[in-house]
């Protein structure tokens, strides 16, 4: 064998190993896909209005069907970026649930429904919002026309539901998925819908404790010790009475959500 021939064929090797190596390694292809989706995103607002002419479809139904990239950069414990892709040569309007879940891409010590080392994540892109305390249930996410061949980004609110374990940064590759992947709990994704009906902290607060069993005294109790060396609790005394009014606000409208006479009215509000 010639020893140009042997080059060729070293070369040939070391190309099909890195190919099949970089297959089978999900946190790198799932952080060249963001950076590839965020260098070519126009950041826009979801609208409550349909573009003229475009197909309408549902998010997860249109990832499905191919018909949408969809990428996330869960920047922190309050929020990220959500990046969606139109594979069509026809312009899209992409109808957003009031609720999405993301979480750690497989490979990183995921296990179950827990997150591994990373958090599970709820998250909200719902439009506008009356901020302070709002009515449960009362999340809309809205619509977002995305051009033929084209990417647009949208900005959400998010929870972390697993209490104790570190907090997301926007260096660990997260994914979408449907909210009831990350927690299957009613009163939880009721918070998570309605968060940017709520104070963030406050709604914080309640999604650990809904979802971890952390009672309120414990998270109230909490510190956090500043770089000017003073340790002060983690939660203010407001955002504390404010968690347990949204508890209760979850809990209630939860229940209604069981009983036949709610069925056909989850988008009402809770008083």
């Amino acid at each position: 064998m010639t020893r140009t021939l042997k080059a060729v064929l070293c070369l040939l090797l070391v190309l099909g190993f890195t190919a099949v190596s970089f297959a089978e390694n999900p946190i790198q292809e799932a952080k060249a896909k963001v950076k590839n989706l965020a260098k070519n995103a126009k950041v826009v607002k979801l609208t409550d209005q349909a573009a003229e002419g475009a197909q309408e479809v549902d998010l997860f139904q249109a990832i499905a069907d191919d018909q949408i990239e969809v990428g996330v950069i869960q920047g922190n414990m309050k929020g990220g970026k959500l990046f969606v892709k139109n594979k069509t040569d026809k312009p899209l309007t992409v109808r957003m649930p009031k609720a999405i879940g993301t979480r750690p891409v497989m490979g990183q010590d995921i296990g179950g429904m827990g997150g591994g080392q990373n958090q599970l994540m709820g998250g909200n892109m719902g439009m506008g919002g009356m901020g302070g305390m709002g009515g449960m249930g009362m999340g809309m996410g809205g619509m977002m026309n995305v051009p033929a061949e084209e990417v647009q980004a949208v900005k959400f609110q998010s929870l972390c539901l697993e209490h104790g374990k570190p907090e997301p940064k926007a260096t660990i590759p997260y994914e979408i998925c449907k909210i009831e992947e990350c927690t299957q709990n009613p009163e939880v994704i009721a918070v998570v819908e309605s968060l940017h009906n709520l104070n963030q902290r406050s709604a914080q607060l309640a999604a650990w404790h809904l979802n971890n069993g952390v009672s309120v005294q414990e998270l109230a109790s909490e510190t956090v010790l500043h770089v000017n060396g003073v340790r002060t609790t983690n939660f203010s005394p407001e955002e504390v009475a404010q968690a347990v009014q949204i508890i209760r606000q979850a809990k209630a409208y939860a229940e209604a959500q069981n009983t036949p006479a709610a069925e056909s009215s989850s988008s009402e509000s809770m008083n």
